[in-house]
């Protein structure tokens, strides 16, 4: 590892390792699109409460100095690298801003970061709207309100923004978790529930949040109790979080299960030095809760989706069955999700892509062997993915409905109705458990056989590797989601029907949490001279090369490692941190640009007299050049492009659109199996041999970027682009034609397939590497 950097660059500053680019990646998280904006958001905020007549103060009941020990000790902000063909996780000491200085900030930035560990963005910011007001604001004049609405909700929307994305990639978040686990698992009643339980109830509890912090955050002489009883389970957990970030109170391990307990716990008098406590009540008859409730209309209750293990996944998936005494509880389900896991991920031979459509390739299967019983379960999902489920359904279902609990419809029925009043032990329904164990069996087939698209530190993703999981998935529209992940797989092992947008899709939601129905399908803007537009679909989707979502980063393997094999596309890097030296949309996507430089007629010989087509590379010196991704500075920082370098010299501006589309649709595969690299032509054809050389040729003239236009009547070139990979993507990237076919394979191929189709025409053939 490099020696960690002592040069100042804002966040940057202090950094594990050497970046290429510093002042790249400076500027991606300071510039008008940048990550590291959570200090000018506070500072905006903090202006627009004093403008609307209040200012920004602490509570009596935080602690400051524990807050800014606990945060020293255990922030660690993480960043991501890409570079040198790997994906490179580095810290970033100097990238966190959790403690500020003034004290009503480092209250509110305490109080954020303790409810950002529970909810979405979205929630959040809706219950900072009624606690800010109530708790946190000093108003100027006594006889005076304050609401946060308009400009003022929409400067605490950024911030809390800025402060999640900040939080997401800081291990304080995973210090906490842990920290509330262990003190959940001392909780005085047999056979609770962890942390992560979000205590699945069909009611919205963020008022109730709401209440035990407008407790929290009185002065201790105005409080309603001496303690606070609570009959919610996240209630409880939020107390305990914030007790951990530096608020003076404690959520009391002590469970009231009875009229004693309650009472007991409810007026003890606090000793010298003890924290007035917020503590459980499971006692059926007692008064819970006792802060005036406040109606959130706007917000969703669902809680944030977590990063986990993928052997974790299971035992998030199916929580609320821990500690039941059926026999399909927790732990069961969580060996039929990792037995269904591993033998999908067996069966994966690869993938492939045609046209922009991705295939998986899959161990065959006896389609003849598989029991109707298990066609029908199975086509619940899509009939298509029994090729992967197959192993494990025979393995934990019975090969007819006559077993208990496993009759169609009953399973239908149940599928419709998961999360609406779970029932208890003894009375849950064998329908009921049986579709958890088809559910449990689907979803872990789901996630071994795409663990193998994705890498982690170079290698496949295995049980170990940290992904992000919705607690959620499974209760969703009665496992809408689920089903829609099982038709694409299906969809995509057996023919080559899953486009690649979709495909990526798919992948961001499964690894990375990621909603992506709207953001990812939205079409481009209008055509321009200087917006590349693919000749097959004009209307084409946007291109998505990665995504950063809840703390995890995912990289396109082929920004990762330049390739020119297409399927490099369909394969993704993931790491745990913010991505520091590629640029984000403001949907947290790595997205293709669709600019070009505008192109210019290439001087080639009047009179050709080429008798033979071949492979001429060797004819000429070999090129130093490398290819880097870089934002397009041009024209849209927030996108991505190639930019080709010789000697560290830019040469040419490189669209990944154009690139894609050549190696898809112009690719010639060989047919006569000769694999031929010499063929005789007719002088009358006219062939040129332009070399790389007559291709860098537009540059050395007031260092011009222009690309080669190639559409020149009658004119058919054959350009030898085998000598590098970054040779091969600069010269069928830098075309400006119609009619190109790429010989990968075979050169006589080739000269048929364009002879055929454009003969009359223009043509260009690129020998690729």
């Amino acid at each position: 590892m490099s020696i960690a950097f002592a040069v100042n660059a804002g966040p940057l500053t202090q950094i594990g390792l050497e970046l290429a680019s510093l002042p790249t990646a400076y500027q991606l998280a300071t510039g008008a699109y940048g990550w590291f904006k959570a200090r000018e958001r506070s500072k905006s905020l903090q202006d627009l409460l004093s403008v609307s007549g209040g200012q920004l103060v602490s509570t009596s009941s935080f602690n400051l100095r524990l807050y800014k020990d606990i945060r020293t000790d255990h922030t660690s902000m993480q960043g991501v690298v890409v570079q040198d063909s790997k994906v490179q996780r580095t810290s970033l000491p100097k990238g966190s801003t959790a403690i500020p200085e003034h004290p009503g900030t480092a209250c509110l930035r305490a109080l954020t970061t303790g409810l950002l560990v529970l909810h979405k963005t979205e929630a959040v910011v809706e219950i900072l709207r009624h606690v800010i007001p109530l708790r946190l604001v000093q108003l100027n004049q006594e006889d005076t309100s304050l609401e946060i609405d308009g400009a003022l909700l929409t400067s605490l929307k950024q911030w809390v923004s800025a402060v999640a994305l900040e939080e997401d990639s800081d291990l304080f978040r995973k210090f906490m978790l842990e920290t509330v686990a262990a003190r959940q698992s001392r909780l005085t009643v047999a056979q609770m529930v962890d942390t992560t339980d979000m205590d699945r109830t069909s009611i919205n509890e963020l008022s109730l949040v709401v209440g035990v912090l407008s407790w929290i955050l009185r002065p201790p002489h105005s409080r309603i109790t001496k303690n606070y009883p609570t009959r919610s389970l996240k209630v409880w957990t939020m107390a305990s979080i914030m007790e951990i970030i530096g608020f003076e109170i404690e959520a009391d391990l002590v469970v009231a299960q009875n009229t004693r307990d309650y009472e007991s716990s409810l007026l003890a008098s606090s000793r010298f030095g003890e924290m007035p406590r917020v503590f459980l009540v499971v006692a059926n008859c007692e008064e819970t809760d006792p802060e005036p409730l406040m109606h959130i209309p706007r917000a969703s209750d669902s809680p944030r989706p977590q990063v986990t293990m993928i052997r974790g996944i299971p035992w998030i998936m199916f929580k609320h069955l821990r500690g039941t005494h059926t026999e399909v509880d927790t732990q069961c389900l969580a060996d039929i999700w990792m037995f269904s896991f591993r033998s999908a991920k067996a069966c994966f031979r690869g993938l492939s892509m045609l046209k922009q459509c991705c295939k998986i390739e899959i161990e065959d299967v006896e389609n003849a062997g598989i029991p109707e019983h298990h066609r029908s379960l199975i086509s619940e999902f899509s009939p298509e993915i029994h090729r992967i489920c197959g192993t494990a359904m025979r393995q934990y279902i019975p090969n007819s409905p006559l077993g208990a609990g496993w009759g169609l419809s009953d399973i239908r029925l149940h599928m419709h109705t998961l999360g609406e009043g779970e029932q208890s032990d003894c009375t849950r329904s064998p329908s009921r458990d049986s579709c958890y164990i088809l559910y449990a069996i689907v979803c872990g087939a789901i996630y071994g056989l795409c663990s193998n698209v994705c890498f982690d530190n170079g290698h496949v993703l295995g049980e170990d590797s940290e992904v992000v999981f919705s607690p959620d998935l499974l209760f969703e529209k009665g496992g809408k989601k689920v089903k829609e992940w099982a038709t694409i797989i299906g969809q995509a092992t057996k023919r080559s029907q899953v486009p690649l947008t979709t495909w990526n899709d798919l992948l961001f939601e499964i690894f990375l949490g990621k909603e992506t129905e709207t953001s990812s399908l939205s079409a481009m803007e209008a055509p321009s001279t200087t917006v590349y537009m693919n000749m097959q679909n004009p209307h084409r989707q946007r291109l998505l090369l990665g995504a950063q979502s809840y703390g995890l980063t995912a990289v396109s393997d082929m920004l990762v490692k330049l390739t020119t094999k297409k399927e490099a596309f369909c394969y993704f890097h993931i790491s745990r941190g913010q991505v520091l030296n590629f640029p984000l949309t403001e949907d947290s996507y790595i997205q293709a640009s669709s600019y070009i430089e505008p192109a210019q007629v290439m001087t080639l010989d009047p009179e050709p007299n080429n008798p033979t087509l071949y492979r001429f590379d060797h004819e000429y010196e070999e090129l130093a050049m490398r290819v880097d991704v870089e934002p397009c500075w041009a024209d849209d920082p927030r996108t991505v492009l190639l930019v080709l370098r010789s000697q560290g010299v830019p040469i040419a501006t490189l669209n990944i659109f154009a690139f894609l589309d050549r190696m898809t649709y112009d690719s010639i595969s060989c047919s006569c199996q000769k694999y031929s690299w010499e063929i005789p032509v007719l002088v009358t054809e006219r062939w040129q041999l332009v070399s790389l050389y007559q291709l860098l040729r537009l540059r050395y003239k007031g260092m011009s970027y222009h690309r080669v236009d190639a559409t020149i009547t009658d004119t058919k070139m054959l350009i030898d682009a085998s000598q590098s990979i970054a040779a091969t993507i600069y010269a069928i990237s830098i075309l400006h034609t119609k009619h190109v076919g790429v010989a990968e394979e075979c050169l006589a191929c080739a000269y048929d397939h364009v002879m055929h189709n454009w003969q009359n025409t223009h043509a260009t053939i690129v020998i690729t590497g």
